[in-house]
């Protein structure tokens, strides 16, 4: 990884990405050793915790969007967790897929556009 001192954040910034786990050399961003003070304060947080989710508390008021693979430590293959906070939806650029609209059930009530894994999600709602 490279020193967070180093880095260069776009202050107009849509939002800051990171992985907070990565497990082929053993780095992993905790509440402690992330660098906050280097994220402009009005871009979103987004993490990518496929790694490491459910191992430990989410510090919601600096992460704003959380996904990750389940089948790491959440469920069976086949889902994918995305935690979004309520002031980022219905905020997406007009043209974005209505796959990748996160309200898109919450807007047409009983419609779906695949059949979703409903075991996989049954069995992490066990979890």
């Amino acid at each position: 990884m490279s020193d967070p001192d180093t880095w260069h954040i776009d202050t107009e910034a849509s939002y800051f990405h990171f992985c907070s786990n990565e497990t082929v050399n053993g780095f992993e961003f905790t509440q402690e050793n992330f660098p906050w003070h280097k994220i402009p304060e009005d871009v979103a947080v987004v993490a990518d915790m496929s790694s490491n989710i459910g191992s430990r508390p989410i510090n919601w008021e600096k992460i704003d969007v959380v996904y990750a693979g389940a089948q790491k430590n959440m469920g069976p293959t086949g889902v994918t967790i995305v935690i979004a906070k309520k002031s980022l939806l219905n905020k997406q650029a007009s043209d974005t897929p209505v796959m990748m609209d996160w309200t898109q059930f919450e807007n047409s009530p009983g419609t779906y556009y695949n059949t979703p894994p409903v075991w996989c999600i049954y069995v992490m709602g066990l979890n």
